[in-house]
Parts: C-alpha cells; structure tokens; sequence
C-alpha cells in the first residue's frame, strides 16, 4: 500500500488520504513561493539562518535547538541514523514511517500493540514496558491515524521514565497545532529539562505545503549535531526556505485553522456514525473509522481517494482514515458516502436474501445453546438472551459465568426504553455499536459526551477524567438514563459517588469496562448500590460488550412489538 495522496496513479477528484490544513496555504506562503523563483539559480543558505531566527521568534523556541529537513520524514532517517539504536519500541498502530526508519537502523523492533477496547488509545502499562535494554521510543502525538491526543501528565510521566533508563524518545507533534491545544498538550516547553527528548514538527500539514517540504526538530544542543550530521548539506531547497518564514509571518492563523477543524472534524464523526461505521475519538484534522464496506475502491470509483488503513500494523481490513477538508469538500463527500453505504447495504441485503437468508447469525446462536449445553451451563431465562449475545459478540464462554444481573434487571430496562429513556455511553465506540431505531421508537435518544470540548475543558480543570465528567454531563438530562459503560472505570466511579452523595440517581447501569486498573473495584462499588445493573464481574468487557448488552434488550423489545404473546 502506498502512502496517501497517491494521486499519480489514480483518477482524484478529491483527495481525502493526505491530512493538511483544510484551509489551504496562506496567500502569503503561496506569494512567498512564487518569488521564491527568482532565488533558485542560487544555492539556499546552508545554515538557514533567516528560516531559523524566524521559526524561533515565531514559537518561542531557542535557536540551538532547532534543526530544519525536507520534511519530517528525512528528521526520522537522521535521528536512527545518528542514533543507531540497537533496540526500538513502537506502539502500534502509528505513522509507517517509524517502522520505515527503524528497518534502516537495523536494530530490533518491538510493537506495542494498542488495543480496539481501548480506542486504539496508550494506557498507563506501557510505561511497564520501558525496560532498560529498549534504545528509543516512538511516540506520536496526536496519534496517526486514530488522532487521539495523550495527557501531558501522562507524555512528562512517558519522559521521566525513559530519562531514567536511558532511552531517547521521539515525539512526534507534526499535527499538534491542528488540534487547538498545543499551549496545553505540547512538550516543547517541558524538553530543556529533558536532554533524552526529540519533538518532531511540520510546516507541511499546518501551512499545507506537502509539495514544500519542511519540517523541524526540537533536542538538546549535543543530540542536535549529532543529528546535522547526518542530513545533506543543501537539504532544504530556496522555496521551503522563503516559505517558512512566511509562514511564521501570518498572525492568527493556526487558532483559525484549529477552530475550523474541529468543527468541520464533527461534522464528519457524525456523518460516520449516522451511517453505522464505528469513529474513534481524536482531535487531529483527520478520522479513524471501521465498516464492513470496501469503502476504498466504492469511493475511489467515484472520484474519492481515502486511505485505507488495512496495512496498519495493529489494524485489519474495514479500517479507514479520511481527512478533515473544506466545509464544501466534506459535504460533497457526505453526499457521495451516504450513496456508496446505501449501495452497500442493497448489496448486502441481496446477498442474505439470495445466498444467506438470515441463516448465519441463527446458526450461530444455535452452536451457542449446543456448547453451553456440553458444558452442562443452565442460563437463567430471563437473562439468557443478553448472555448469548455477548458470547456471540466476544467468543468467550466465561461471560456465562461472570454476567451479573440485579433482580428483575433485564424488564426494568426494558420498561425504561419503553418510557423514553436515553442512554449514555462512554466511548463513541459503543455508541456507534448500538442500534438506535428501537430506542428511537419509543422517544429516547444513544449519546456520547467524551469529545465535547466543554467536557475536556472542564476535566483538564478539575484534575479529573473525562470519562467521569461526562457521567456529570449525562446526568443534567431531564430524563432517564441508562449509562453503558464500557471502557472507563472512572466513570462507574463517578456514579458511585454521585449516588452516594444522593446528588443523582441513574435509572439504570450497564457496567463493563475492561481492563487491568482499578476495573474490578470499579465494578464492584455499583454492586452494592440500589440501582439496577448488567455488570460483568472481573476484567472482561469493553465497547463491543457494552453495546451487545444494549442490543440484545433492544432487539428483545423488537421481537415482543411484532410478535406479541410469544
């Protein structure tokens, strides 16, 4: 698989593979470039003394620790290169390009390999897993291609740890500005007082200048000419020269730039969603989704290029990525990708009602009930079907063992979408899992506060997670709610204590985060609660869970409307 924006060999109209600035170059830049002829019987600067003065007045930075490439990319060459470290730690999925650089290093690679329960998202143990024969560490953030941004707290606790033991590590912040939080997520700020840390920039996707190519690094002074070293002397061409300091000229447009992407970036998530494809949360200028449509050649044929992620190591076939565009683009896009799923769903309508009809999800849940009779496993009725589904969804038996329901759990939900209860997830992932025609019938409504910007203000100033001031928000909702969760313990937490404190009181909880911290306790503490509850016992769980619990009370509704007295 080629890198996005191969556009050389396929027929583009728009190209959503590549994740530059939706508002394009800069008048200034693209006047600057045009000059920039004039320059090009002359050799650049090799010092780049202009271009350096500039990008250090412009980001605050000091001068000694700046180094320019031709692009991020040729900086990740230099920096094995110089380095030439014997082992390199990679969480995974990320950009190509680490492993690209890493084979030139010829050193051992390991993956850490981030987990779709928890979005795709670095957890506290990989800090575990910076032992002391690791060299370098790749770090990416936000993340490409899921986008997601990490805590500072957790980046610093990434860098002391890897101060400790020698390891240099290498973050990667060439979409940070697009975000909108650099003041608050950057390390650039923190990295005087760590000698052990590189952070990598781009002008090439904020100023959207791919063609340019123009990137930067941040390091201590020493680190730095060991690296020069290793990058050609004329590495920089008069055109990214005269551009970048451009660039740095222009006042207000990288907070315009954020502001617009995250509000286009939610457009586009909830065009996904709408269409049943399963969005992460991130906050770059880019979406991480999964479908079971061939969305890559669907889109390509008509014009689009997106990136299929397939090749991601970590992902699987039905992952993709598409960049955030112009308001015009991304409507034009949501027209045609509303076409493509409709045709999709004909298809696969066709295929089940001539080749497969119905037969495959029935058969299935028959070698359900056939092992759980061989494993001589009696289900308790009213249970059973959230149970099966759940094993269907998982694969795992051993939910028919720790799948715990309150009395009469299973028709208090019920009865509860029956009145228009909402319900309330803590990932986009569960969200987007759940079947909301049935919950729509009855008048409720399936949210998702995490990546509302008031809920991650709010939480980065009260020191908590975001998980657990969206249990707040949900609980402002002027009517019932049925909370799923399915990734957070925080967020049972929360509840705890709310119910507690008696300040609220959910109409239900749906308890299945997975993981290794604090997760059991977590689920635990509703246990002795009043409120009716699904909880599934011990580490197990996660969105996909949460959402087949959901499914399977919906589903059951569904049945009883059209055959009533079964």
């Amino acid at each position: 698989m080629i890198h996005g924006g191969d556009i050389y060999r396929n027929q583009v109209q728009m190209d959503f593979s590549v994740n530059t600035n939706p508002l394009g170059s800069p008048s200034s830049v693209k006047e600057a470039l045009i000059k920039a002829v004039e320059k090009s019987g002359n050799y650049p600067d090799i010092r780049a003394e202009k271009l350096k003065k500039a990008v250090a007045a412009w980001g605050g930075f000091r001068e000694e620790m700046l180094i320019f490439g031709n692009g991020a990319s040729e900086l990740i060459l230099a920096i094995v290169h110089a380095v030439r470290p014997e082992k390199i730690l990679i969480p995974v999925p990320s950009f190509l390009g680490y492993e690209k650089a890493a084979e030139a290093a010829e050193g051992e690679v390991v993956y850490w390999q981030m987990k779709r329960e928890n979005d795709y998202c670095l957890t506290s143990s990989f800090l575990n897993d910076l032992t002391e024969d690791i060299s370098m560490v790749f770090l990416a953030n936000p993340n490409n291609p899921v986008g997601n941004l990490l805590e500072p707290e957790f980046v610093e606790d990434i860098a002391k740890t890897c101060l400790a033991k020698n390891i240099l590590l290498v973050i990667d912040e060439c979409f940070m500005e697009l975000t909108g939080k650099e003041k608050t997520h950057s390390f650039v700020k923190k990295i005087e007082d760590y000698p052990n840390v590189i952070v990598l920039r781009a002008f090439t996707k904020l100023f959207a200048i791919p063609g340019v190519r123009l990137g930067y690094l941040l390091c201590e002074e020493q680190l730095g000419e060991r690296i020069r070293k290793h990058l050609p002397e004329w590495n920089l061409s008069v055109f990214a020269e005269e551009a970048g300091v451009a660039a740095t000229l222009e006042k207000g447009f990288v907070e315009q730039s954020a502001l617009y992407v995250a509000k286009e970036r939610a457009y586009l998530e909830s065009i996904l969603t709408e269409q049943g494809c399963i969005a992460y949360l991130g906050e770059a200028d880019y979406l991480l989704f999964f479908t079971d449509k061939p969305l890559y050649s669907l889109l390509l044929e008509r014009g689009i290029l997106i990136r299929d992620c397939s090749n991601f190591r970590g992902l699987s076939k039905g992952y993709y990525r598409i960049a955030v565009k112009s308001a015009k683009e991304n409507r034009r896009f949501a027209k045609i990708f509303k076409e493509v799923m409709a045709i999709g769903k004909e298809e696969e309508n066709q295929a089940l009602e001539y080749v497969l009809p119905g037969d495959i999800e029935k058969r299935s849940f028959e070698i359900i009930s056939q092992e759980l009779k061989e494993r001589n496993i009696k289900l308790p009725k009213e249970n059973e079907m959230v149970i099966k589904r759940v094993i269907h969804t998982s694969a795992d038996f051993s939910y028919a063992d720790t799948m715990t329901f309150s009395k009469d759990a299973v028709a208090i939900a019920k009865q509860l979408i029956k009145q228009g209860a909402d319900i309330v997830t803590d990932t986009n992932m569960a969200l987007s899992g759940i079947n909301k025609k049935v919950l729509e019938q009855y008048g409720g409504l399936a949210h998702c506060f995490m990546a509302e910007e008031p809920v991650a203000q709010e939480a980065k100033k009260r020191q908590m997670t975001r998980a657990a001031v969206s249990m707040e928000r949900a609980a402002a909702l002027e009517k019932p709610v049925i909370f799923v969760v399915g990734n957070a313990p925080t967020a049972l937490v929360k509840l705890y204590e709310m119910i507690e404190e008696e300040s609220f009181t959910p109409a239900f909880i749906i308890g299945v985060p997975v993981g290794f911290v604090n997760v059991e306790a977590a689920k635990e503490m509703i246990l002795k609660t009043n409120v009716p509850y699904i909880i599934n016992r011990g580490r197990k769980g996660g969105s996909n869970v949460a959402a087949a619990i959901c499914n399977a009370i919906l589903y059951s509704l569904r049945e009883e409307a059209l055959y009533p007295g079964n």
